[in-house]
């Protein structure tokens, strides 16, 4: 009979002091919900931009207007033509005011994953231009159609507040990313992910 040989690769060794593999699937609860911060915290903080943009633009935007002509209809003097074109430079600007601070700020301190942060910023500032384009119309003036087909000659009708070049949209996305590009290119290569 032989007796068992006992080699140190057989010994009995507590669990406790054997160091087990991380479980990628252990890790992931926690990344996806800092994730999932990170997107509600950024789509909110611009969605809440685009309703406060909104309502300034409405505020800062004086209308153009129509004048009920007797023949019928309205027509707009150049003033009027000029105020309609403003409105335009009144949401870009806004826009650009709003968009640059923030794509800063999001990028710089929500930036665990740079290119989810940038993902999220396009889609935020996508969601923050329809809002303030949305906001500003629904609260400005009616269409004038309506309003023009019973007013008497002479009288003047405002127009709808909304965009003539619908390029302006474009400002969030350019402004929000301009200013996440300021904090991506001011950091060491060292630091990025």
């Amino acid at each position: 009979m032989t007796s068992p040989v006992s080699s140190p690769l057989s010994e009995d060794v507590p669990s406790s002091d054997v160091a087990a593999p991380p479980d990628p699937a252990a890790a992931a609860p926690g990344r996806r919900s800092g994730a999932l911060a990170d997107a509600a915290f950024v789509l909110g903080v611009l969605a809440g931009l685009g309703v406060l943009c909104g309502v300034l633009w409405w505020l800062l935007v004086t209308p153009a207007e129509f004048t009920r002509v007797a023949s019928g209809g309205g027509e707009m003097g150049e003033v009027d033509l000029g105020r309609r074109f403003g409105a335009d430079g009144w949401y870009a600007t806004l826009a650009a005011l709003a968009g640059l601070p923030a794509g800063f700020a999001l990028t710089w301190w929500r930036a665990r994953d740079y290119l989810l942060t940038a993902g999220l910023l396009v889609v935020g500032a996508c969601v923050a231009a329809g809002l303030s384009l949305g906001v500003g119309y629904l609260l400005g003036p009616p269409k004038p159609d309506a309003v023009l087909a019973h007013a008497a000659a002479g009288v003047r009708v405002p127009v709808q507040l909304t965009l003539q070049a619908h390029t302006a949209l474009l400002v969030w996305p350019l402004a929000v990313l301009l200013g996440s590009l300021v904090v991506l290119l001011s950091k060491p290569l060292g630091e990025h992910d």
